[in-house]
């Protein structure tokens, strides 16, 4: 059931911290983060228990799901994170086409995985994106760079009810239908086919002759289509935005009608916090609503850079947080989307820390990190309870 009744609330900035919980003796935890801190000390604290997802859901997708649970729409309202990661690479989706995220990646002649990103290097990956658009079978495919080691994959008509081959194993996995639909069938071989021909094709580049670790190989996962969803406006009566670079965030927010204001060029490791801030505050004045989506913590996590992330926080807390504490009459919700683990580089399910800023100390909670919000309330909902507490 949509929300209403949101015209007389205070203004309000939802700051997600991309993968910056982990376990208790966290990121969050060990850094210094006098600011964060504060708010923690001047609020609500708690946690949200945590995305939820369908059987045998992907964990390397988590971002999906877990950010729009994050506004209050049910994974099931998801249209796949493929098709989200067209939207955020500014394409326009056609309802006859499926379409997956793409990794560009580096394996070895028996097609062992080196690496899952390829060395994070996007040097000549536009120039090879052109060489894999192809006709297999019929089905046109269309490969789209995205933002870093990122692409999209784009196949014409079928069935997106097939398997990812990207689920974190030593190996990429073979492509099947998710049930005996003859049109599952024949996308899962389809699929197969492209990523025998595309690596064909990446291993004998020149371009991959003077890369460090070469772009020889695509994994895919996400498959997503056409689908609607109510717009956020429609189930909060607010006007918002979303303040990224990051391509998931801006998919899902033109997927929900939230308008995208980029945050500069695309880094895995953003160096324009300061900016991106000053641009989130800004936006406060024309929008009700103002999403600010921070991507560096989850980054140094999948390189298993524990110290990385500390330090990556600490950076959050003086370039952003700093500024974020003198607003007045500003409702602020900080949480993280999921756990991504440092020890394993791996996301995963499971409660985060979470704090809504009200100006007094309501619970007695002095630090923002999974031990000290765990002696807070539980959300399950995240937009209910901020909306909750405005």
């Amino acid at each position: 059931m949509a929300l209403k009744g949101a015209d007389n609330m205070k203004k309000i900035i939802f700051i997600i911290m991309d993968g910056a919980a982990d376990k208790e003796k966290s990121a969050l935890a060990l850094a210094k983060k006098p600011y964060l801190d504060m708010l923690a000390a001047n609020g609500f604290c708690g946690i949200w228990t945590g995305p939820a997802a369908p059987k045998d859901y992907n964990v390397k997708s988590l971002s999906e799901i877990a950010n729009l649970e994050l506004l209050g729409y049910s994974w099931s309202e998801s249209p796949g994170r493929g098709f989200l990661e067209a939207l955020g690479i500014g394409l326009k989706p056609t309802k006859n086409a499926i379409y997956f995220r793409a990794n560009f990646a580096t394996v070895d002649k028996a097609w062992n995985i080196l690496d899952r990103r390829a060395g994070r290097d996007e040097s000549g990956l536009k120039e090879l994106s052109k060489k894999l658009s192809m006709s297999i079978n019929g089905v046109k495919i269309k490969f789209y760079k995205g933002v870093g080691h990122r692409g999209v994959l784009e196949l014409s008509g079928f069935s997106p009810a097939v398997s990812d081959s990207d689920i974190g194993r030593k190996k990429p996995q073979k492509i099947v239908a998710l049930g005996k639909d003859a049109k599952a069938v024949k996308t899962a071989d389809v699929l197969n086919a492209f990523l025998k021909r595309s690596q064909d094709i990446l291993s004998s580049d020149p371009i991959n002759k003077k890369r460090r670790n070469p772009a020889n190989f695509i994994l895919i996962r996400g498959p997503g289509s056409y689908k609607r969803a109510e717009s956020f406006k429609e189930r909060y009566g607010m006007r918002a935005c979303s303040v990224s670079n990051s391509g998931i965030i801006q998919g899902i927010s033109r997927y929900l009608g939230i308008d995208v204001i980029p945050a500069g060029g695309y880094s895995d490791i953003e160096e324009d916090l300061s900016e991106k801030t000053d641009i989130a505050i800004n936006a406060l004045e024309r929008y009700d609503f103002v999403l600010m989506h921070i991507n560096g913590a989850d980054v140094f996590s999948h390189d298993k850079n524990f110290k990385g992330k500390i330090k990556f926080i600490e950076k959050i807390d003086n370039e952003v947080f700093s500024k974020i504490i003198k607003l007045r009459h500003i409702k602020i919700a900080v949480i993280s989307d999921h756990k991504t683990s440092s020890a394993t580089g791996e996301h995963s399910f499971g409660p985060v820390p979470f704090l809504i800023y009200s100006g007094e100390d309501v619970d007695g909670i002095e630090k923002f990190d999974e031990k000290g919000c765990r002696g807070g309330f539980v959300a399950a909902n995240p937009m209910h309870k901020i909306l909750q507490e405005v």
